[in-house]
This record gives structure tokens, C-alpha cells and sequence, in this order.
């Protein structure tokens, strides 16, 4: 077993016990011997996972945990407040409809709505896509900072997924202040073939892009007519989540 499977199952012991616990009981419980837990736990007490008031004496969990909830919390909520706004909009374009939040340079869909239509797109919720070649992935890029963004496109080699992919990183920079401006992201096929993206930025109180709604279609029905319908419908309705999470500006 791995030393990361190690100090998963010690973590694990504190979920079915409220009380504090001792080294000789969490290597017998993990049935490992007394030096590798007392390294293990050693590490998670460093790293503010674990809490033990003296040497030598039982271990609880830290209220690290909790800022993991609070994240999770935030998700569920921008979640739970787009999903009806989000069934409203697949309903008014015909599209499917999706949410998504930045995870680790990642962008990562949260809710799906999908369309009636027999020719769908559908997306998977929990699915992770790359930020370079998609619409939800180009709100986030478009809104970092200077520094995050020259870091993400630095460790980013913009592979080419299609023909359509920007891979240099100027032609890339460009567009994102286009996005910036205009407010609306495009996948133009830069992902899949047969498939384009619209996206816009979601926003808490502070102004801070919390995660990108979308519309996605096949190509053949998001003609750069049908596009220019879709994007003042798109804003409106992030806009809508954006101030049910606390954004007041326009």
C-alpha cells in the first residue's frame, strides 16, 4: 500500500469516531506498525490536517476539514441557484445547457441540462475539459490574472485536439480579450469536431468569476446566425446567477 493510501485510511478512522485517538490504537486500526504511523501522523499534524494539543498525547482532526466544506458548499449553491435558470435557457435555445467551475487549471461541469432534440451534445457532470479550446475554459483564462494566466499557459502545451485549436499561445491571448470585452466564449470546434460552445462568466458580490454557463450544440445547428441569437440570451442568464450570488454590477 502506498504511504498516501496509508494516510488516507488513518483519516478515515477520525470519520467514525468523535473522540481523540492514540498511536497505538491508529496503527492498529490501519494494521500498520507503530514507526510508519507515527511518520504518517507526524506528516498530517505538519500539514494542519490532524490536531495533538502535546507530544505524545491523542489525535483529532483539524478544522482544516471545514475549509474544504466551505468549498464544497459554494459549489452546491452555484449549482442549486443555476439549475432551473440553466433548464430555462436549454428550454429557450434548444440546446443543452451546462455549468461549469474552475478546478486546478481544469474546468470542470457541475450541471448538465440536456435538450429534447435527437441530435444532442451531452456533457457528463463531473467531466474535466482543458481551459485553451473550450468555451467554459476561455472564461476562466480570460479573467485570470496576468501572472495565473501566463503560469497556466505556460504549463499548457495547447495541443491541437482539432484542426480548429489555437495552439499559439499570442492568437490565444487575443481572442481572450475579445472575450473579456464581448462577455461570450466560443469553442468553434476546438475540442470535438461537430461541436461548438458558447459560454459566459458567473460572478459572486465581489466581481470574482465563480464558474461559466453554456450553451453546447452541434455545429450544424449553431450557424454564426443562430451564435449571435444565443449570446444575449446566454449573458442574460448568468447575469441572473451572477445576482442571485450577490453581483450587483452590469
Amino acid at each position: 500500500m502506498s504511504t498516501i493510501g496509508k494516510a488516507l485510511d488513518i483519516l478515515e478512522i477520525f470519520l467514525k469516531r468523535d473522540d481523540e485517538i492514540g498511536l497505538s490504537e491508529i496503527a492498529r486500526l490501519c494494521g500498520l506498525n507503530i514507526a510508519t504511523t507515527h511518520r504518517i501522523l507526524h506528516t498530517l499534524v505538519q500539514r494542519g490536517y490532524l490536531n495533538q494539543k502535546q507530544k505524545r498525547q491523542k489525535y483529532c482532526l483539524s478544522t482544516k476539514f471545514l475549509q474544504y466544506s466551505n468549498v464544497i458548499t459554494r459549489r452546491m449553491k452555484i449549482r442549486d441557484i443555476a439549475s432551473p435558470v440553466l433548464d430555462a435557457l436549454s428550454k429557450m435555445v434548444g440546446e443543452s445547457a451546462n455549468i461549469a467551475i474552475l478546478d486546478n487549471h481544469e474546468a470542470v461541469y457541475i450541471e448538465h441540462i440536456d435538450t429534447n432534440k435527437s441530435l444532442r451534445i451531452f456533457t457528463q457532470i463531473g467531466n474535466r475539459v482543458p481551459l485553451y479550446c473550450t468555451g467554459v475554459g476561455k472564461v476562466f483564462l480570460a479573467h485570470m490574472a496576468d501572472d495565473e494566466l501566463q503560469q497556466v499557459l505556460k504549463g499548457d502545451e495547447l495541443r491541437p485536439q482539432t484542426a480548429n485549436t489555437i495552439t499559439e499561445v499570442k492568437l490565444l491571448k487575443q481572442e481572450l480579450e475579445q472575450v473579456k470585452q464581448e462577455g461570450v466564449a466560443i469553442d468553434n470546434e476546438e475540442m470535438e469536431i461537430g461541436v461548438k460552445c458558447l459560454a459566459a462568466p458567473v460572478k459572486n458580490s465581489s466581481g470574482k468569476v465563480m464558474a461559466a454557463l453554456s450553451i453546447s450544440g452541434p455545429s450544424a445547428r449553431l450557424s454564426p446566425k443562430r451564435v449571435s441569437e444565443i449570446k444575449p440570451l446566454l449573458k442574460s442568464c448568468a447575469l441572473e446567477v451572477s445576482r442571485a450570488l450577490g453581483y450587483n454590477a452590469e
